[in-house]
């Protein structure tokens, strides 16, 4: 019985360790309510079907952004996307990507995004973290819908689970 009990402990204590951190206290597998438990419902924070959303979440000294966490069909967290809020000429995407280059080193990917007359063109940089995320940053630049961000978010980042892609 005591090695039972040993063995559950043990099982216990290492669970929360595997888990893959995301985005802030948000891991990847949280269930809906765990992560309603650490957002409720208010000002700021909305819910929606597949996703919760948190606004005007402070980025840098001078950007804030809008963060969706992202639920698969069994109601788990399987992306967190983060979208900068308006910017004049792009600036926080510029003070964003400095600061992910800082903390991550040199993208692994940096490409140019051309899009279509519907969609925002712009640079994506991506970064493999070496607990199985993989960050992709879309910095836009132009396009008739917003552009390098006056009028729309200037950045995106996402952050996925690298194995929960099947090629």
């Amino acid at each position: 019985m005591k090695k039972v009990i040993i063995a559950a402990l043990a099982l216990g204590i290492s669970a929360p360790a595997m888990a893959a951190p995301v985005w802030n206290n948000i891991e990847f597998g949280m269930t809906r309510s765990q992560v309603e438990a650490l957002y409720p419902k208010g000002k700021g924070v909305s819910y929606q079907p597949k996703n919760i959303e948190l606004s005007d979440i402070k980025i840098t000294e001078k950007c804030d952004a809008e963060v969706n966490i992202r639920f698969d069909d069994n109601g788990l967290v399987r992306e967190v996307m983060i979208a900068g809020n308006p910017s004049m000429g792009g600036r926080c995407s510029n003070d964003v990507l400095t600061a992910l280059s800082a903390k991550y080193g040199q993208p692994a990917n940096w490409d140019s995004s051309a899009g279509s007359i519907l969609a925002r063109q712009g640079k994506v940089a991506m970064w493999p973290r070496a607990d199985g995320v993989a960050m992709r940053f879309k910095k836009f630049e132009n396009g008739a819908f917003g552009g390098g961000g006056l009028g729309k978010s200037s950045w995106e980042l996402s952050y996925t689970k690298a194995d929960a892609i099947s090629l």
